[in-house]
């Protein structure tokens, strides 16, 4: 894939770990608030019962504990939203230049695509000239069998045939399924009946958009 499309992946991916990094230690700081909270609650609630071992000191001292932690859970809290706008901020803003660079990707693999349909038309009408070659030479062969008939037949003479088998059924072999189509498509690689063709041929280049087998 396209190296701003990674990086959008990395940035979205390095903010949510920080993010559920931060969200745990909240989490973790608001159960020592509501601990020190009931503490707090306890103390005040048994604060000057009869007979009672609870001072102003222990009471002062759970409240400032109470306190603490309940300034440490705002700041874990505040450290979260904060994690949380600026991953939404940075990468709102770097949409931006993914938008670009996937409409610059798409424009070259529709360049090449354009490129490779230009190269099958001719490589088409190659085809097609040498389909008419071969009638061509097919007309021969025929013209051959038949002339040499006349001849021989003309002298009288029992003429011996040669059996011509029929063209078409070879040429049927050149054309291409739609399975085929498919195959190299879903597969990214030709089909075994024709792979041979090009298992040697080391001058055939990979084109860079290669279809990534599943």
């Amino acid at each position: 894939m396209y190296p701003e499309l990674n990086h959008f992946k990395q940035m979205k991916k390095e903010y949510d770990v920080d993010i559920a990094r931060a969200h745990e230690k909240w989490q973790q700081l608001h159960k020592q608030k509501e601990w020190a909270s009931n503490e707090y609650e306890e103390l005040l609630n048994a604060y000057g019962v009869r007979n009672t071992k609870v001072t102003m000191e222990h009471l002062t001292e759970a409240k400032n504990n109470y306190l603490a932690a309940m300034e440490k859970e705002r700041a874990a809290m505040e450290h979260l939203d904060e994690l949380k706008e600026n991953k939404d901020d940075r990468l709102s803003e770097y949409i931006k230049t993914v938008y670009k660079s996937r409409d610059r990707e798409l424009d070259a693999a529709k360049n090449s695509m354009e490129k490779k349909i230009d190269q099958l038309e001719r490589l088409k009408a190659e085809y097609l000239m040498m389909v008419q070659q071969i009638q061509e030479i097919n007309a021969y062969r025929l013209s051959v069998e038949k002339e040499t008939n006349e001849a021989i037949s003309s002298n009288q003479q029992n003429y011996e045939p040669k059996e011509i088998l029929p063209l078409y059924p070879a040429l049927s072999r050149l054309e291409i399924p739609l399975s085929d189509i498919q195959y190299v498509f879903q597969k990214g690689d030709l089909p075994a009946h024709l792979s041979k063709y090009l298992q040697f041929n080391h001058t055939v280049k990979r084109s860079p958009f290669t279809i990534k087998k599943p």
